[in-house]
């Protein structure tokens, strides 16, 4: 026997069994199916839409204003603290990498001061590689 004949057998066995009941049974039944569609209506809350930025706690106090109108303090402030660490961080590299160039470029103008090598192999592409094997073989 599969799942359809299976189906198909209790449907027939309800509906046999419907058929039997008291006029009076049925009745209440109905009255009890109509009283929770009622309840099961009434106690459906409606969607609550958020926008994209703003976040719905539990409670609305903790987001909105102490009137309960606009956004408190801690919508501002948890807005701001995201965008402030993105500036902060984003001039703290530039700020790396200004000063690692700024290194680099003294340690060459300090070694061509030091040195009596000929301007000309400063010029030569090598020169920085060379340059770099030295300052990594020395550190």
């Amino acid at each position: 026997m599969n799942e359809t004949e299976f189906s198909y057998r209790i449907r027939q066995a309800l509906d046999e069994g419907a058929e039997r009941v008291d006029y009076t049974v049925s009745l209440r039944l109905e009255k009890a199916r109509r009283a929770a569609l009622e309840r099961s209506v009434a106690g459906k809350l409606s969607p609550l839409w958020v926008p994209a930025l703003q976040v719905a706690p539990a409670s609305g106090a903790a987001v909105m204003g102490a009137d309960g109108q606009g956004p408190g303090w801690m919508l501002r402030f948890g807005l701001a603290v995201p965008l402030l660490a993105l500036v902060l961080g984003i001039v703290g590299i530039k700020q790396l990498q200004s000063d690692r160039m700024i290194a680099e470029v003294a340690d060459l103008d300090f070694s061509v001061l030091l040195d009596d090598t000929p301007i000309e192999t400063y010029a030569h592409k090598g020169f920085e590689v060379l340059l770099r094997a030295e300052q990594q073989s020395g550190q």
